[in-house]
């Protein structure tokens, strides 16, 4: 019996340790935005829509006052708005390059029946 609770002791005791030393590290959100920023600018997304990209950088510095000043709902809005903000940038370049894909098939298609109507009036 002596024996078990020691047992029990030192398992625990090294449970909470560990537990202990198992924190999770808290992430700035400041400095995940600024990457997805910057990966935008990297890829070209920033030509399709510069206006939005005008007010996401007015939105980080408006986040940056806010987490200064310990305004957590403030600062969370902001961050999810960027987040949002950068998504509908990412899809406004996805939808210029399908635009331009759609205007060289439409040429095509143009040419391809004037070539058509050329053959037609051959025969």
């Amino acid at each position: 019996m002596f024996k078990m609770k020691y047992i029990l002791i030192f398992f625990t005791f090294f449970s909470v340790v560990f537990n202990v030393q198992a924190k999770t590290k808290k992430v700035d959100q400041i400095v995940v935005v600024q990457n997805l920023i910057n990966q935008a600018y990297k890829l070209g997304y920033v030509d399709a829509a510069p206006l939005e990209m005008d007010f996401i950088e007015k939105k980080v510095i408006e986040a940056k006052t806010a987490r200064d000043k310990r305004k957590k709902t403030i600062f969370n809005d902001l961050i999810e708005q960027i987040k949002v903000d950068l998504r509908i940038v990412k899809k406004r370049y996805e939808v210029n390059v399908l635009n331009k894909q759609l205007g060289i098939i439409q040429n095509d298609n143009l040419n391809a029946k004037k070539m058509l109507d050329e053959l037609e009036r051959q025969l």
